[in-house]
């Protein structure tokens, strides 16, 4: 077993060029999207010793994290060098970004930190005053993603999209290992991910608001959602969809024999008699019902999947040996999934988006953002809130002649 780690672990290293990280091409996004384009690895050592300024200045009206918080006054922030997690989740509000603002010239995001009930009461205050918005979106970023780029997504979100989507962009940064190897993706997914999910799940009342609220994540982020899902107590419906983009979470997450607790139909199996052969994996990869949990707190998910994404490959690398419907990521074999996907229950609750051959740009994975997966927001928002939208995906996916 040693052996097959050690294995995985050099497999991963070596694909340097097949397997790109989500947070470089989240930083490539900022030059189209608001301008900036300082970023954490171009420090520059004209700073002071912090709170040197904020020169470029950016700003978002909420964020969550999990991320170590450093006080400052009546404020706290954290940036790049916030390297530990904090036990509860934090919720700031009148958040913003400064590039210069710490040592050396590094970002800080400076926020006011206030209570559960207190986030919930301004984020509803926000949108019955804001009439660009009347709908929340949270966001749970993917892996090695910093809290620049968490912040910098929300902050184009709603710079390019709020007012013809109605969202109110709140991003969740959670604690991965940014700036590293991808030898710590095990690392992340089987430590960090975990410790979110936990982290947020007690935290769930914050997502329980009087205003259409949903979620959408992006690749890694998803297993966080999954874990989130699984450590809700007592579930209830709070999401009008959850939108899984490029999901790196097992394959069958929706199948029949993965959820035993789902309502079932008599002899429907579908493909899930394949070979499972769990080795040395954690609890949590395995632990059973993650699609019925999410399915609980949500009347719908949507799965944008590519076929075409060569980042999710490196999942495989780290879970050889564990069998098809583990090892491979929903993200990128969804077809496969949907075959899964057997139960009435789940195929009223849950719909497939082939984002093959659509023409998303290389390498094919960071495409959360891209018209095509806005639309399907949109488009989908809910039966009350649905944005008049000519949906670009149905368009294209009709042209493109893909099944």
């Amino acid at each position: 077993m040693k052996l097959m780690k050690l294995t995985s672990f050099l497999a991963a290293t070596v694909s340097v060029s097949l397997v790109a990280a989500d947070s470089r091409d989240a930083k490539a996004e900022r030059g189209s999207g608001t301008g900036v384009e300082v970023s954490a690895e171009d420090e520059s050592f004209g700073g002071g010793s912090g709170d040197g300024g904020c020169i470029g200045r950016k700003d978002i009206p909420f964020m969550m994290t999990n991320v170590e918080l450093t006080e400052d006054g009546d404020e706290h922030y954290f940036g790049f060098h916030n390297t530990d997690t904090e036990s509860e989740t934090q919720f700031l509000k009148d958040v913003r970004y400064c590039p210069d603002a710490g040592r050396f010239g590094a970002y800080r995001i400076y926020g006011e930190v206030v209570s559960l009930e207190d986030f919930k009461a301004a984020v509803e205050e926000e949108v019955s005053t804001n009439d660009a918005v009347d709908h929340v979106m949270y966001h749970f970023h993917g892996w090695r993603v910093d809290p620049e780029s968490s912040f910098m997504q929300a902050h184009s979100f709603m710079e390019m999209h709020e007012e013809n989507t109605g969202y109110l962009w709140i991003p969740i940064s959670w604690r991965t290992h940014w700036g590293s190897s991808r030898a710590f993706y095990d690392i992340d997914r089987n430590g960090n991910a975990i410790r979110a999910g936990e982290t947020f799940g007690a935290s769930v009342d914050v997502f329980k608001l009087s205003v259409p609220t949903s979620l959408m994540a992006h690749s890694m982020g998803n297993y966080v959602t999954q874990l989130f899902a699984q450590n809700t107590v007592d579930p209830e419906m709070i999401f009008e969809n959850i939108f899984m983009v490029a999901a790196d979470v097992r394959m069958d997450l929706f199948a029949t024999d993965s959820n035993p607790a789902a309502p079932q139909a008599t002899n429907i199996k579908g493909k899930t008699d394949q070979a499972k052969v769990y080795l040395d994996i954690p609890d949590e990869e395995l632990r059973e019902n993650g699609g019925y949990a999410l399915t609980q707190l949500a009347n719908h998910v949507h799965v944008l999947w590519n076929t075409g994404d060569p980042q999710l490959g490196i999942r495989e690398y780290f879970q050889r040996g564990f069998g098809e419907n583990i090892r491979r990521a929903l993200g990128k074999f969804g077809a496969d999934a949907e075959e899964l996907t057997t139960l009435p229950y789940f195929q009223e609750r849950v719909t497939y988006h082939d984002f093959s051959n659509m023409g998303i740009p290389f390498p094919g994975h960071e495409y959360q953002f891209d018209q095509i997966a806005v639309d399907v927001y949109a488009e989908f928002k809910s039966d009350k809130n649905t944005v008049a939208t000519t949906s670009r995906f149905n368009t294209l996916r009709a042209n493109a002649n893909v099944d």
